[in-house]
């Protein structure tokens, strides 16, 4: 007879969500200043990476996983449909399938930085890219501490589009 224990084994699956985008960047500069660090930090490629349809970092995103061999599923919004809102449901669907996140950071609006503090609360792993390129892992703070203030919008198209995000959860729940 045999005393060892039969366990079963369920590989930790990395599905990297990649939100936001930048036409700023070119790729072999994305790839040495964000992806490269990132496979560092995971210690494995990823098995699944999310890219959304907007900018040449997308582009970027995938022809890297392509090389690579990873999974890729690329997400487009529906505009027609969901008129102003159609980026932030892309997002949130994102979001529910993406165990890790890559965050590319805009200049002008802070929309991607509460979201980005939001999947960190959510207990996924968090990295962020900022304009000039410099890459910062996101920790979940502890209870103790206390929460972070949202900052005011920086435009007003981010407050109506919050405001029809908010209407929209509200007939979700119902």
């Amino acid at each position: 007879m045999s005393s060892l224990q039969d366990e079963i084994y369920e590989p930790d699956v990395i599905v990297l969500g990649v939100f936001g985008n930048t036409n700023k960047v070119s790729e072999q500069d994305l790839q040495e200043n964000t992806l490269n660090l990132i496979l560092q930090e995971l210690g494995r490629t990823p098995d699944k990476v999310l890219i959304p349809t907007e900018g040449n970092s997308s582009i970027y995103i995938e022809c890297w996983a392509e090389s690579l061999h990873i999974k890729r599923q690329i997400f487009q919004p529906d505009w027609v449909r969901n008129g102003k809102i159609a980026q932030i449901l892309r997002d949130d669907r994102m979001a529910k399938e993406c165990t890790h996140a890559l965050v590319i950071l805009g200049q002008k609006s802070t929309r991607l930085e509460k979201f980005a503090e939001k999947l960190c609360k959510k207990g996924k792993t968090v990295f962020t890219s900022s304009h000039n390129q410099q890459l910062t892992q996101l920790e979940l703070l502890h209870s103790s501490q206390p929460p972070l203030k949202a900052s005011e919008p920086a435009r007003k198209s981010d407050r109506g589009i919050m405001q029809m995000w908010q209407k929209y959860q509200k007939k979700a729940e119902c």
